[in-house]
């Protein structure tokens, strides 16, 4: 396991970190604790090995701590695919971190922009969150001045970019426009 342990060293404050292995398991990972987010049952830990499987080699993406508004803040999961070093009974790994710089937004603006990164639009994102159309607009021009991108296109390719996705509790991947 010295490749995915090494592998870790490259998430920056990893504070928690599990190995998946190809048959469905986790083995914590050494060196790092474990975690609930972590955990075999976890809609975070579904999340990353969907994305995993469906052949990306790294992600990262913000998981909300205290329910959907994140009232314990968001914690960061980077998921790396398994190395070509380490051994064929492992699909990768899953480590815990704190939240770098959010660039200021808000758990509501962090969720607005997930949905916008899902390719939600914005009557969507209103019906979603049951407010009104005129509510979201105002979330996406702050969202994109905080991210100092032109338009909230730019500013979802950038938030997913930089790791600042929240997705959505079913671990589906998210959907492309």
């Amino acid at each position: 396991m010295s490749p995915l342990s090494a592998a870790s060293g490259f998430v920056q404050g990893a504070s928690a970190g599990v190995v998946l292995r190809a048959d469905g398991g986790i083995e914590v990972l050494p060196g790092l604790a474990g975690h609930p987010l972590l955990a075999a049952d976890s809609p975070a830990l579904t999340f990353a090995r969907a994305q995993l499987d469906a052949g990306r080699v790294y992600v990262s993406f913000l998981w909300p701590l205290g329910g959907r508004r994140a009232a314990r803040g968001h914690a960061r999961l980077t998921a790396l695919a398994r190395p070509e070093q380490a051994p064929a009974g492992l699909s990768g790994l899953l480590v815990l971190s704190a939240p770098r710089n959010l660039s200021g937004l808000t758990p509501r603006e962090l969720q607005v922009l997930g949905l916008l990164i899902q390719g939600r639009s914005s009557d969507e994102i209103a019906r979603g969150l049951a407010v009104t159309p005129r509510a979201v607009a105002a979330h996406l021009r702050r969202i994109s001045a905080k991210l100092s991108t032109p338009t909230p296109t730019l500013a979802a390719l950038r938030a997913e970019r930089d790791g600042l996705y929240v997705p959505p509790r079913t671990g589906a991947p998210p959907q492309r426009p």
